[in-house]
């Protein structure tokens, strides 16, 4: 017999100190909540994970098992029973029906969307060609490494591009608040090719961007060996158009490449190409978009505000996480303020493709066993402060350049305590920071828009409220300007295609995805228009 049990729920007091793998260690908690013996229960399974720590003091852990009962007990409770072959499909995406088959669809870009395009493409063996301005994860891992040596940046080749995209070092947050059923097949299909099988279980998976890089390539694998392409350090500068339609892509080697269909999943970072895209006649529009400032603290300050805590965080608890907003009422030149991209138990990187700009990013391993926790403080910047795409592009790089000049123009970030912002003073207590080239102190103030800034100091004050020691032991290292574009491709949400035929613009260069998840669904979705081929 095949059970459910929802609503297991063990208070952390009662594990062991040092129980680190307690899911795997959940017979005897099950047993107790349901009234039958260890020995009777068998094939444990873990559908889903989560963390009470609504109460302060102890947190709970909250788990929903199936399992399979031995023999019929009597007197068993909190259970229901199930039919164990019927477990929900998630291959519902792999029984399409192809028509006509594309061969030999362009890919440009091999970030979420465009590496889950191109799976889905070459698995029903119409052979992509996969392009890149980078290079494959394993050069672009020494390439990342010999920039943190030498603070000499390969602007092909950094935190931003190449394979994977910018995702691959930013942790690999897989959360989205988008509802669709290809959320489930993209979590299977990332554990089919070496994530962490915990993403399948837990409210607010995280891959880490150590596991990223050979899931990655292992996915690229798969699709050379289903007839793929990759072609690596090639610069897509335009598409050919004719008639308004769209025949391939124009290299920067002045190589063009020719295919009935194509995909641009080139990234939000990519502005030049964006803007040669709108000269070329590709319809547009002007969106809002956001920017801000890393916020950094020890990671045991965390743990004690949000586990509620005066101890050392129990081994069985992951480092805490948070999600704060700031929603100010009627004040004017305050706006709000959000937490976003925290990465607990990670690091501050310089993520950044071009010479002489500075934005920062935060990333994390599987583990998340740094002694920091960082994330960005974001403030939305109007569309309509902008007239053109230029004039938005020119904004973020003023920004980025002062930036980094700030910092000394060696890749050094400016910064300062939190509390030393609010107050205009340009110092830290101490120069200690995940970040890798280091913090100069500097007045952040100086280069934030005025709003934004005002924004940040209201919101570091009402988060300090939330979490004690959020403003008093934070620090505030360098600005962040790659979190959304200011631009958004229109499309025909029917053929998923642009203003010109054939041609598909995916995932966040698209304004269409705002981090992996929504990104891998959005290269599914056009994979998907195109295997069917109905356009």
């Amino acid at each position: 017999m095949y059970v459910e049990v929802e609503n297991l729920r063990i208070p952390v007091r009662d594990i062991e100190k040092n129980a680190r793998d307690i899911d795997n260690k959940l017979r005897p908690y099950i047993a107790e909540y349901c009234s039958i013996v260890e020995t009777e229960i068998a094939d444990i399974k873990v559908i889903s994970k989560s963390i009470d720590a609504r109460k302060k003091g102890w947190p709970v852990l909250t788990y929903k098992v199936q399992f399979r009962i031995k023999n019929a007990v009597r007197g068993m409770r909190n259970f229901k029973e199930i039919d164990a072959s019927t477990e929900k499909k998630t291959s519902f995406l792999l029984e399409l029906d192809p028509k006509n088959k594309v061969q030999n669809p362009i890919v440009v870009g091999t970030g979420p969307a465009g590496l889950l395009a191109a799976w889905m493409l070459a698995y029903y063996g119409m052979k992509p060609i996969v392009i890149d301005c980078g290079t494959n994860v394993e050069q672009r891992h020494e390439d990342i490494t010999n920039f943190k040596k030498t603070r000499e940046l390969n602007e092909n080749s950094n935190y931003l591009y190449g394979e994977g995209g910018a995702g691959t070092y930013s942790d690999g947050k897989l959360y989205t608040r988008k509802k669709d059923d290809r959320i489930k097949f993209v979590i299977d299909l990332f554990i089919k090719y070496g994530a962490p099988k915990k993403i399948g279980i837990v409210n607010r998976p995280h891959i880490g961007s150590d596991k990223l890089r050979s899931m990655v390539a292992k996915m690229r694998e798969e699709i050379i060996s289903l007839g793929g392409e990759y072609r690596w350090n090639c610069k897509v500068t335009d598409i050919i158009v004719k008639d308004n339609q769209c025949y391939g892509v124009k290299l920067e080697s002045g190589e063009t490449l020719e295919s009935e269909k194509t995909i641009l999943a080139f990234g939000l970072s990519s502005r030049d190409l964006i803007e040669q895209l709108i000269e070329t006649g590709v319809d547009h529009e002007l969106k809002d978009f956001q920017i801000g400032t890393r916020i950094e603290h020890r990671q045991e300050l965390i743990d004690r505000n949000q586990y509620g805590m005066d101890f050392a965080r129990h081994e069985s608890l992951p480092p805490a996480e948070y999600n704060f907003v700031s929603r100010p009422q009627a004040i004017e030149g305050i706006n709000r303020v959000s937490t976003f991209c925290m990465c607990p138990g990670g690091t501050i990187v310089p993520a950044t493709a071009e010479r002489g700009m500075l934005s920062t990013n935060g990333m994390s391993n599987f583990a998340r066993n740094n002694k920091f926790a960082n994330s960005c403080l974001i403030v939305n910047q109007k569309s309509d402060c902008f007239a053109t795409t230029k004039d938005a592009f020119k904004f973020l790089r003023d920004i980025e350049s002062a930036a980094f000049v700030a910092g000394g123009s060696d890749y050094t970030a400016p910064g300062q305590d939190a509390s030393a912002f609010i107050k205009g003073q340009a110092k830290f207590l101490s120069p200690t920071t995940s970040y890798c080239f280091g913090i100069k102190p500097f007045d952040l103030n100086e280069i934030l828009p005025g709003e934004t800034a005002d924004s940040i100091a209201y919101a570091l004050n009402f988060f300090e409220r939330k979490c004690k020691g959020f403003m008093k032991d934070g620090k505030l290292i360098g600005v962040e300007t790659h979190i959304s574009s200011p631009v958004r491709f229109t499309r025909d949400f029917e053929s998923m295609q642009t203003s010109v035929k054939n041609l598909y613009i995916a995932g966040e260069g698209a304004g269409y995805a705002g981090g992996i998840m929504s990104a891998a669904i959005d290269g599914l979705k056009i994979a998907e228009k195109i295997i069917l081929n109905e356009n």
